[in-house]
């Protein structure tokens, strides 16, 4: 008898039944946020008050009419003071989603938060008896608490400028806006001139003239600055910079780039960067968390990431990247295969079925985290267990050539 094979198709009675439970969960969810709590009831212990944001198991879930998306799937890394974090993976990794999760603006009622602790070091919540310092899970955080920090403490640089400016209304009003809403001992006139001298640390000529302006009147890169502006304006702690410059020409891109290094010292704050641009991680972050399917497969410093890659999926992002050595008539190379459908996924690795280095194990169970050392990990098969002394002799040469070529790329960059 022949086996019958996989559909995709979903009958009806199994739509009405995804379509109850949506319902049921998206009610319930969204009921969690509209409670009143205590400021007790959602703070918490920072694990170490070095770090800004510490995001530990976060389930990030969206509610479709074909079944649950897992879009991230058990998240955590840190983020600490004063540091720029680089976010790197393929589109439709978890970056993003991630990001919205820590602004709670992940789009709701589909979209919800659903496991996890997001814990963001705020002064206000002070220190615990035992002399711990305290700070909010905003997993947990109550939508109009959170109205308190978002825009704050915790900015955002969106991904297009023109989609998130208000078109109907002029830069200054917007900005004006920002400083009026967290700032009750501002005026009208004390917020313009504080709006034209963000303006001017961003780097825009003109800043009276671009105050009156609305967004169609300036270019792609004075939008983007006119965002930075607005999101320091607060003094913010923490920017998420999701892919900050992909709608930018190079030139404008390196000056943006450049901009948000002279900010992030100048300021005093971290920086959340999400990109899929190798070369803007290799020349921005300290640390880089590289996420593959809604997971964390790889962190490391730059270094480490960059030099001595340990995931397959890594070396391939690595040896995707064009040279100016590369051999122009050679096609460049391409990570085979696609990401795994992300409803249902099966409990092994997801990169198992693009992986040249795949093993039975793989298949078994989703590898658990290996840390290579203080400031490494990796969760793979390779280097832990039975197999870890033959995959660190197999890597060494591949991860040698391609610290090699790295090294090559850097030079000439």
């Amino acid at each position: 008898m022949k086996e019958k094979k996989a559909s995709n198709y979903i009958s009806i009675r199994e739509s009405r039944k995804i379509i109850k439970y949506n319902i049921k969960m998206m009610r319930y969810y969204e009921k969690l946020k509209r409670r009143k709590l205590a400021e007790s009831d959602y703070t918490v212990k920072m694990r170490d008050e070095n770090n800004i944001v510490e995001i530990d198991g976060l389930k990030t879930c969206f509610f479709t009419d074909n079944g649950t998306v897992m879009s991230v799937n058990g998240v955590s890394f840190d983020i600490p003071k004063n540091k720029i974090i680089g976010v790197v993976g393929e589109s439709g990794c978890g970056k993003s989603v991630t990001s919205l999760s820590i602004m709670q603006l992940v789009q709701a009622p589909q979209g919800q938060v659903v496991e996890g602790q997001i814990r963001f070091n705020s002064d206000a919540a002070g220190v615990s008896e035992d002399g711990k310092k305290l700070g909010y899970d905003i997993a947990k955080m109550p939508t109009k608490e959170m109205y308190k920090i978002r825009g704050k403490d915790i900015t955002m640089i969106f991904q297009e400028p023109m989609t998130s400016l208000n078109p109907v209304f002029t830069i200054g009003y917007q900005l004006d806006e920002v400083t009026l809403l967290h700032d009750k001992s501002a005026t009208k006139a004390s917020a313009k001139a504080y709006s034209i001298e963000l303006l001017k640390k961003v780097g825009i000529s003109m800043p009276e003239h671009v105050y009156k302006s609305y967004p169609h009147e300036l270019s792609g890169g004075m939008r983007q600055r006119v965002m930075i502006a607005m999101a320091i304006s607060g003094h913010p702690k923490l920017i998420i910079a999701d892919e900050p410059t992909t709608a930018l020409d190079v030139t404008i891109q390196a000056q943006i780039l450049e901009l948000l290094r002279e900010l992030q010292r100048s300021e005093g704050c971290s920086i959340m960067l999400i990109t899929h641009d190798l070369g803007v991680i290799a020349e921005m972050a300290d640390e880089v968390v590289v996420m593959y399917a809604g997971k964390v497969i790889e962190h490391g410093t730059a270094e480490e990431i960059f030099f001595n890659p340990k995931h397959p999926y890594t070396i391939g992002l690595q040896k995707s990247k064009p040279l100016l050595s590369s051999d122009a008539n050679k096609p460049l190379y391409s990570i085979p295969g696609q990401v795994p459908n992300p409803i249902n996924l099966p409990d092994a690795c997801y990169f198992k079925n693009r992986c040249d280095k795949c093993m039975g194990k793989c298949r078994a169970k989703y590898p658990d985290t290996i840390e290579l050392s203080d400031t490494h990990s990796v969760a793979c098969y390779l280097y832990g267990g039975e197999t870890s002394d033959s995959a660190e002799t197999a890597e060494h040469g591949s991860s040698e050539t391609q610290a090699s070529e790295n090294t090559e790329n850097v030079q000439q960059g």
